[in-house]
């Protein structure tokens, strides 16, 4: 049987604890392996070229020794790759074929893509969203870390499976509370997606696991952002590839992404298909 394994991409020392953990309570939950990865973006070869060169690689360096400390801290078995002058969704990618991930995860950014207008992506994990082989998780940190209360909105079922795998884990080691919600737009959507979402938590065992509440509205996109007041996280399923374009995530989950005052996980399931 194949292990376990996630992948956390690592770049910014402010999100490297909070990532890692993430990443060991998925690796635990399931008696796996978290691959933490970094990569210096820079034309040198060897930290001796360029002060510069050498700078990014000890910070590389300190980034990967930093992980490994925190998966000791959470009794996770881990692995750390160092990967120089190559573009990051490359390695990602890479490194997530060859040990036949699970899961990537790596933090949200609006940093611009650094080709420019010359690439068909708007900002790098866009690129990263194209490409993964496997389910991908994007975080976005706002606040103090804590997952007490966590707020799971969804449409139709998107993305509700890998959801699923990532809130029990919150619930056994964080003790997460979770709620779901859906906003639907008529009084017959309310009650088909109510039914419907009754029976995806029964079949799953959810149901003595989280509550669920289906209201109408509007404007579902500031409706997620307005529930989420009180919150510590929300969990969000991201739209299918072939829905979007330049920006990767879809019109809601990047909404709520930019205006939830808490911290938001967009969640994309590898291959989602038209309202699985």
């Amino acid at each position: 049987m194949t292990k376990y394994r996630v992948i956390v991409g690592l770049s910014n020392p402010k999100n490297v604890a909070r990532l890692m953990r993430i990443g060991c309570m998925m690796a635990n939950e399931f008696d796996g392996q978290v691959v933490a990865v970094t990569v210096v973006e820079t034309d040198c070869d060897a930290p001796e070229r360029t002060p510069e060169c050498h700078d990014r690689m000890s910070r590389a360096y300190q980034i990967l020794d930093t992980a490994e400390e925190l998966a000791k801290g959470c009794s996770a078995d881990f692995r750390g790759t160092l990967s120089v002058g190559r573009e990051v969704p490359e390695v990602l990618d890479e490194v997530a074929k060859a040990e036949n991930a699970s899961l990537i995860i790596v933090g949200y950014s609006e940093r611009e893509h650094p080709n420019g207008t010359d690439s068909r992506f708007e900002r790098l994990v866009d690129e990263i969203a194209s490409h993964a082989p496997c389910s991908l998780l994007i975080a976005n940190f706002r606040g103090e870390e804590k997952y007490d209360r966590v707020l799971v909105p969804v449409r139709a079922n998107l993305s509700l499976d890998i959801r699923r795998d990532l809130l029990v884990a919150m619930q056994d080691q964080f003790g997460s509370d979770i709620d779901f919600v859906h906003f639907a737009r008529s009084d017959q959507e309310a009650m088909r997606m109510h039914d419907q979402l009754e029976q995806w938590l029964a079949e799953r065992k959810m149901k003595e696991r989280a509550t669920l509440q289906v209201d109408v509205q509007d404007n579902p996109a500031q409706a997620i952002v307005d529930a989420s007041a009180g919150y510590d996280l929300v969990v969000l399923g991201t739209a299918p590839l072939h829905e979007v374009r330049r920006k990767f995530f879809g019109a809601v989950p990047e909404y709520v992404a930019a205006n939830a005052p808490c911290s938001t996980f967009l969640v994309r399931m590898q291959d989602i298909q038209p309202h699985s």
